[in-house]
């Protein structure tokens, strides 16, 4: 994949081939449906990945160029990787029909993202003491 608008339509008919063989499969082999599922979500996966890596480039030129606030940066990009993760994740879970795992795994993913934005709420906070006057 080069990056270019056009690979959606790859991706969507890779998605509606894996969702149309997985159908076809459901009425002679349930299980294998959900295997199916499984490797058509990592394909898609691993297609998508491909398209992060110019994201990322412009990303890591972007990092280069800041001088404040990189650790912010970084705490950014881990907040985005979580978010996806746990929402990748839960999206397979939900196809196996597990929704309850599904919740946790987000619920998981929530719990680390606050985490991980502790240190941008304290900034701030310090930032707001400092402006204002005290008495």
């Amino acid at each position: 994949m080069t990056g270019d608008a056009s690979d959606i339509f790859k991706i969507a008919a890779l998605g509606l081939c894996g969702v149309f063989l997985a159908a076809a499969v459901k009425g002679y082999k349930p299980e294998f449906a959900l295997f199916v599922i499984v490797v058509t979500s990592v394909l898609l996966l691993l297609a998508i990945l491909t398209q992060l890596t110019t994201a990322f480039s412009f990303l890591g030129r972007v990092y280069s160029g800041i001088g404040y606030g990189q650790s912010y940066f970084l705490i950014v990009l881990k907040v985005l990787a979580v978010a996806y993760v746990a929402d990748f994740a839960a999206q397979l879970c939900r196809d196996a029909g597990e929704t309850s795992v599904a919740g946790k795994v987000e619920l998981a993913g929530k719990v680390i993202i606050f985490c991980l934005a502790l240190p941008v709420m304290l900034a701030i906070v310090e930032l707001i003491e400092s402006l204002l006057p005290m008495g």
